[in-house]
C-alpha cells in the first residue's frame, strides 16, 4: 500500500514538473469560431460559382447543422487574421453574417472567409468588424522542437467547454499520415483532443505556436466502423504553417502550386485479418508512371516512359504514392524536377520544368481522367460535369457492402450530372462541390491517393430529382485499390 502511494505521488511529481503552467496569456489569441450559416457539400481549394441550390440541397442529408470550432489570431503585415481549419469553415456559406468569432473577453466579431487551402486544412478568415484592442496575436516558435517535448493544445471544439487546455509530447516529427490532405511537414503528438475538430493551437510551455491541430487518427473497430484513437494526433508544424498562411494572403486565398501533368499510381489489395479488419499489401513495390496529361510539362518528357517505376524525386527515394506526393509539393511553380526510373535492368534521370497549377489545368486534368473511362461519354462542353452510361463500371456502397451498379432499366442515352465528388463513408463524409472542370479537378486530386472516388449524381429532370451515390474504384475492381496521384 505504502509503495503505491509512493508510486503515485512519484508520477504527480513527475507531470507537475514535466507539463508545469502555460501562461496566462497564451489564451488570448484563442477564439471560438461560430458557422451561422452552411450549405450543402465543400467548396474544394476555395469558394466558387453559384449553385442549382434546389439540386444541391438534396446531395448531402447532415450538413446543415450550426458547426463550432477553435481558432486564432495572427498577424501580417500590421493586419489581424484569423487561421483556422478548413473543415469547420467548409460548408459555411458566403452570405455575411455566416461566420463569428468570440474572444476570451466574450467579444463578437463578425469574419468572412478570405482563402484556404483544403490539402492541408487550413483556413484564413478576415475581420468584417473593426477588431478590438483586446485583439493578441500568437507569435510562431522559430526554432525547431524536440522530440519528448511538452506541448499544448486550447480548444474550443464544440462551443460548450471554450478555452480547455489539453497536454502531451511530441512523439514524432516530420510526419506522415493517410487520407486526402497534406502527408508531410506533421509533427506527431499525444495530445488527448475532446473530439476530432481541428484548427486549435499547439503551443509549446511560453505560449508560442509549435503546430496547428490537423487530424487524429482512426482505425477499424471490431465490426468495422471507424474508432477515434485520441492518443495519437496530428499537427501541421509552424514552419510549413507559415508559409502555406503567408501564400493565402499575399496570392488572392489560395497556394500557389507547381503542375507537372503525371499521373503516378500504385496498387494495393486487400490482407483481410478478420471478418471486417483489413490491411493493405502492396502488389507493385514502387509507384509507376501511369499517364501524362496532354499539352503538360510531362507530356514532352515522360509519355514514353509509361509503366517505368519512380525511385527517386530530387534525388529523395520514394517508396509509395505518399511520398512521390510529399516531395511534389516542395516544387514551386517555375521550378524544376528530376524523376530518377527504372524499368526492368534499364534507368534513367529525366528533367522537367514544372508550370503552375491554375484552372485551366485542373480543366485538362479531368478532361484527362474521365477521358480514360470507356464506359461513360462526357459532355465537356457542359457547363456542369455531364456523362452518359454505356456500360457502369461504379459500385454502390452502403453499410460496408459492395454491389455492383447495375444498367438494367437504364438507357444509354440517359444524362447524369455529377453534384459532387469525394469519399463519403458510413461515419464521414468528405465531398466537394464539382459545379465545374476545375472544382472537379480539385476533388479528383483531394482524393486520388485513396484509390477510389464517390460521386453523388443526379438526371435532370426525373421526377423528384432523385440523388445516387456511386463510387468508382481507380483499378476497376473492388479488391484492388490503385493509389492516383494527379500533379
Amino acid at each position: 500500500m505504502l509503495k503505491a502511494t509512493f508510486l503515485s505521488i512519484l508520477i504527480s511529481l513527475i507531470a507537475i514538473t514535466t507539463y508545469g503552467q502555460i501562461p496566462e496569456k497564451a489564451f488570448e489569441p484563442v477564439v471560438t469560431i461560430t458557422v451561422k450559416k452552411t450549405k450543402i457539400a465543400k467548396d474544394p481549394l476555395g469558394r466558387g460559382g453559384s449553385a442549382t441550390e434546389s439540386t444541391y440541397q438534396k446531395t448531402l442529408d447532415n450538413n446543415f447543422a450550426l458547426n463550432y470550432g477553435t481558432g486564432f489570431i495572427i498577424k501580417q503585415n500590421g493586419k489581424p487574421y484569423v487561421v483556422t481549419s478548413a473543415d469547420i469553415v467548409a460548408y459555411a456559406s458566403e452570405e455575411t453574417g455566416s461566420i463569428f468569432i468570440n474572444t476570451t473577453k466574450r467579444n463578437k466579431y463578425a469574419v468572412k472567409y478570405l482563402g484556404g487551402d483544403s490539402f492541408y486544412n487550413i483556413a484564413v478568415l478576415e475581420f468584417v468588424d473593426e477588431p478590438g484592442s483586446e485583439l493578441s496575436a500568437i507569435q510562431f516558435r522559430e526554432n525547431a522542437v524536440l522530440v519528448g517535448e511538452p506541448v499544448y493544445a486550447i480548444e474550443a471544439p464544440s462551443g460548450e467547454y471554450p478555452y480547455s487546455v489539453a497536454n502531451g509530447i511530441i512523439s514524432a516529427k516530420n510526419g506522415m499520415f493517410g487520407g486526402m490532405t497534406g502527408k508531410y511537414g506533421y509533427l506527431q503528438t499525444t495530445i488527448k483532443t475532446l473530439s476530432d475538430k481541428s484548427g486549435s493551437p499547439i503551443i509549446d510551455k511560453t505560449g508560442k505556436l509549435v503546430g496547428i491541430d490537423s487530424h487524429i487518427t482512426f482505425a477499424n473497430a471490431p465490426k468495422g466502423e471507424e474508432m477515434m484513437q485520441s492518443y495519437i494526433g496530428f499537427a501541421l508544424e509552424a514552419g510549413v504553417s507559415k508559409k502555406i498562411i503567408s501564400d493565402i494572403i499575399n496570392n488572392n486565398g489560395r497556394v500557389k502550386r507547381a503542375f507537372v501533368g503525371v499521373e503516378i499510381s500504385q496498387k494495393f489489395e486487400y490482407d483481410y485479418t478478420g471478418p471486417y479488419n483489413y490491411i493493405l499489401v502492396k502488389k507493385e513495390e514502387l509507384p509507376v508512371i501511369t499517364g501524362t496529361i496532354p499539352g503538360s510539362p510531362a507530356s514532352s518528357t515522360l509519355s514514353d516512359k509509361i509503366n517505368w517505376q519512380v525511385t527517386k524525386i530530387n534525388g529523395k527515394e520514394v517508396h509509395n504514392v505518399e511520398e512521390a506526393l510529399g516531395e511534389l509539393e516542395k516544387a514551386k511553380p517555375g521550378s524544376t524536377l528530376i524523376f530518377s526510373l527504372k524499368s526492368g535492368s534499364s534507368s534513367t534521370d529525366v528533367v522537367i520544368n514544372t508550370g503552375e497549377l491554375k484552372a485551366i489545368e485542373l480543366e485538362h486534368m479531368v478532361r484527362f481522367i474521365l477521358g480514360q473511362n470507356k464506359n461513360i461519354v462526357v459532355n465537356f462542353d457542359h457547363s456542369q460535369v455531364q456523362f452518359k452510361m454505356k456500360e457502369s463500371n461504379f459500385y454502390y456502397h452502403n453499410n460496408y457492402t459492395i454491389s455492383k451498379y447495375e444498367m438494367s432499366g437504364k438507357s444509354m442515352q440517359d444524362d447524369y450530372y455529377i453534384l459532387s465528388a469525394g469519399i463519403s463513408t458510413e461515419t464521414s463524409k468528405s465531398m466537394w462541390l464539382t459545379r465545374n472542370l476545375s472544382e472537379m479537378g480539385a476533388a479528383f486530386r483531394l482524393t486520388g491517393t485513396a484509390g477510389l472516388i464517390d460521386f453523388y449524381i443526379t438526371k435532370p429532370n426525373e421526377p423528384g430529382e432523385k440523388i445516387e451515390l456511386l463510387r468508382q474504384y481507380l483499378s476497376n475492381d473492388e479488391n484492388v485499390i490503385k493509389s492516383t496521384l494527379w500533379y
